[in-house]
């Protein structure tokens, strides 16, 4: 989940809390195969379109599954809400777009007028220019990049599991220590002992070549919480 602090799954399901015409759907939500599973009953068929392009906002989701929702029987068209969530859409395709920002893990996201951006980019200039890609979408008066880290190599330690969470395989020499290091900026023991914890690593000297971690993060971002 790094370095979001939460894990796929959960930031969709906070993504649907923070919309108004989402939030009280009730809704299910899962991630598997790095498909966002979305099931429960919504006032229309347009509803079928926002919820798709929400979940597509979240970083590690690839496809939608939208088989389990069930539209209100009787609902009046004049119900059919206008797409929320558009000028994030539309600020997604540019950063997915850009060589330089495409592999990156971020969170593209609309509240009102505003597009959110979560996660994290490689350096400065690709913080500044997926900004700039987001505020050039037409309509948007805001970007809110407060959830926007700078971490270096983030796009090359950004690979995520079926669960859409951020896993690391286990190379030769790779210490807990070191990997720590690399997504964390520390080498210290609050940083390795949290990657032990996450994977019921008993012994954090043991880990073995080929050996795939899960990569929790710090809702503050890295280092912010960990030594």
């Amino acid at each position: 989940m790094w370095p979001f602090g939460k894990s796929a799954k959960d930031r969709l399901q906070d993504a649907l809390k923070e919309q108004d015409l989402t939030a009280g759907l009730g809704l299910e939500v899962a991630v598997r195969n790095k498909t966002a599973v979305i099931s429960g009953e919504v006032p229309n068929e347009r509803y079928r379109g926002l919820l798709e392009a929400i979940a597509e906002g979240i970083s590690g989701v690839e496809r939608v599954d939208r088989s389990g929702l069930r539209v209100k029987q009787g609902a009046p068209a004049a119900e059919s809400p206008a797409d929320p969530s558009a000028r994030a859409k539309a600020a997604l395709q540019k950063i997915k777009g850009d060589a330089s920002l495409a592999n990156n893990p971020l969170d593209v996201l609309q509240k009102g007028s505003t597009v959110v951006l979560r996660g994290a980019v490689d350096s400065q200039s690709e913080f500044d220019r997926a900004k700039s890609l987001a505020a050039s979408v037409e309509g948007v008066t805001g970007v809110d990049t407060s959830g926007l880290q700078v971490i270096e190599n983030a796009s090359q330690l950004n690979t995520t599991d079926e669960d859409g969470d951020i896993v690391y395989t286990v190379k030769p020499g790779d210490t807990l220590s070191h990997i720590a290091l690399h997504y964390y900026g520390s080498a210290g023991q609050k940083s390795y002992m949290k990657i032990a914890e996450a994977n019921g690593i008993a012994d954090a000297n043991k880990i073995q070549v080929g050996q795939k971690l899960k990569i929790p993060g710090t809702p503050e971002g890295p280092g912010a919480t960990l030594g």
